[in-house]
């Protein structure tokens, strides 16, 4: 993993900071999915709304599992974080806009494949895996936008 996620990820020692990245990453999705179909360059895609309407929902769900754990989340993403781990989504192009969402996504899973790896409370794991599978899903959308439908086939058929 690379980028910004990967140094978020890679700073994360514990259970609670692992899982407090990832709500970091999924509010900041949120924020960008918005930003780019509310007046960006993915306006009129009714999915891109609807997708950030999810990663609100994995955040939410990230956040339970946090308070769960009785870790108080102080701290949330707002819309002045998106270029920081998002960049290219702002004033570039639909293509780039995709790109940009795309390698988000992409970051983002692996850093749940990462949780799922160095997790000790397992319970927080089936939270984890139900927002990555739900980013794989907006990644298959994603690719096929861009026109790499070899990559989104496996997800959609399992061959």
């Amino acid at each position: 993993m690379t980028g910004r996620v990967g140094e978020l990820y890679a700073a994360a020692r514990s259970d609670s900071a692992l899982l407090k990245v990832a709500l970091h990453v999924e509010e900041v999705a949120a924020h960008a999915y918005a930003a780019a179909a509310e007046d960006g360059p993915l306006a009129g895609d009714d999915w891109a709304a609807r997708f950030a309407e999810h990663e609100r929902e994995h955040a939410a769900a990230i956040e339970a599992m946090l308070f769960a754990l009785t870790v108080p989340v102080r701290e949330h993403a707002g819309p002045g974080d998106v270029d920081a781990l998002v960049p290219g989504l702002r004033g570039g192009s639909r293509r780039d806009a995709l790109r940009a969402l795309a390698a988000l996504e992409g970051a983002a899973i692996a850093g749940h494949q990462l949780i799922g790896r160095r997790l000790a409370e397992l319970d927080a794991l089936r939270t984890v895996a139900v927002v990555m599978a739900g980013g794989a899903q907006h990644l298959v959308v994603l690719r096929h936008e861009l026109g790499n439908t070899t990559l989104t086939r496996t997800y959609e058929t399992g061959s």
